[in-house]
């Protein structure tokens, strides 16, 4: 979503909407058609050909002397493709439970249909420490053992964040609504779950944002007490030449955020039209800011295989920001210039823990 001037906090109904174009009834079977028996063959095929290439995987491994990259990619395709097809059919299994009567939109629903996001969610992460050596530590996780409603920035420096993120917060017993990319729609689970919870599917490609800043507004409203909206405020990964295009165009458009932007180094500027709709409909929110550091962006899964076993365990900082000590949304000049303070913060920590992670890259 391009940035915008900011005027004022964009208010919003209550209304649920997923995404402003690819959530439609004609959208969503075309896709499903596609991908939903694309992972179940592909889950039937993987099981089929493991033994073959786990052992050509495990004979290359042994000739190039690595720890097993690529045995253990193998299997964790297996895992993952098994995890997605499970939750298709627990998915239609929870359909047949609560469709009829209209229940399918109901809080018994929504929380069934949370617990089955947090074990697939859990479960990919859990694959991944076992297989792919993911490891993980906090410095300081006081902040996720508070009751929401809560509103989370966090830091979006990988593919993998917002699996990571639903990860943590499982593990914390908070529901999330998730701010995602429209592009992970064609992700069968995420498509049939994420559209029976709150989460909303942005188009950040969009010449005309107004639209999407009041959908993420009406995702922030009717909170309950143990759930969480996730934003990931610089609305893409972070890279040095994604870097240098958000500072020019900030300084341009909102010329009294050019001295506290330009002294960004390892995170991308916050994206303010979207953060402020959602305080505006989440007034009593306190803010948890969750960062981390140790994991690489990988173009690619050759990137992928050449990191397998990870290096280093991703290390993870959630601060804890009482909504009364930040500026109200109805003075949005003063609490962007607030949260671009805090980000300053954030942009440090990113740069002292991540001077001894020579493996931390960042590719575009």
């Amino acid at each position: 979503m391009p940035t915008e001037p900011v005027s004022a906090c964009h208010a919003a109904s209550d209304a649920r909407i997923w995404s402003s174009q690819d959530s439609g009834t004609g959208k969503r079977l075309r896709r499903r058609i596609v991908t939903i028996p694309g992972v179940l063959l592909g889950f039937v095929i993987f099981v089929i050909l493991a033994l073959p290439a786990l052992l050509i995987g495990g004979l290359v491994d042994v000739a190039l002397q690595r720890k097993w990259p690529t045995t253990r990619l193998i299997l964790y395709a297996v895992w993952w493709a098994g995890l997605e097809s499970a939750g298709v059919f627990i998915g239609a299994a929870l359909w047949l439970r609560y469709a009829p009567g209209g229940r399918l939109k109901g809080s018994a629903s929504f929380r069934a249909h949370s617990r089955l996001q947090r074990w697939w969610a859990s479960n990919l992460v859990r694959g991944a420490r076992f297989l792919l050596g993911l490891e993980h530590d906090f410095d300081d996780a006081a902040g996720l053992g508070k009751n929401g409603p809560l509103v989370v920035l966090a830091r979006h420096g990988s593919q993998g964040d917002a699996l990571l993120v639903a990860a943590l917060l499982a593990e914390s017993g908070l529901r999330p609504r998730f701010i995602l990319k429209k592009q992970l729609l064609w992700d069968p689970c995420l498509d049939v779950v994420g559209h029976r919870i709150p989460n909303y599917f942005v188009d950040r490609d969009t010449a005309d944002n107004r639209d999407e800043v009041a959908n993420l507004g009406r995702l922030a409203a009717g909170m309950e007490s143990d759930e969480v909206l996730v934003i990931f405020p610089e609305g893409t990964r972070f890279s040095k030449e994604k870097l240098g295009r958000a500072i020019d165009a900030v300084s341009r458009t909102s010329p009294d955020r050019r001295e506290s932007v330009q002294r960004l180094q390892h995170v991308l500027p916050i994206r303010t039209a979207g953060v402020l709709a959602v305080l505006q409909n989440s007034p009593t929110s306190d803010f948890i800011f969750l960062n981390h550091v140790g994991v690489s962006d990988f173009r690619g899964l050759g990137d992928l295989w050449r990191n397998v076993p990870f290096p280093s365990p991703l290390r993870f900082r959630a601060d804890l920001v009482r909504r009364q000590d930040a500026p109200s949304c109805d003075a949005p000049e003063e609490l962007i210039g607030w949260l671009d303070e805090r980000w300053e913060l954030f942009d440090s920590w990113v740069g002292m823990n991540s001077a001894s992670r020579p493996d931390e890259t960042f590719p575009v």
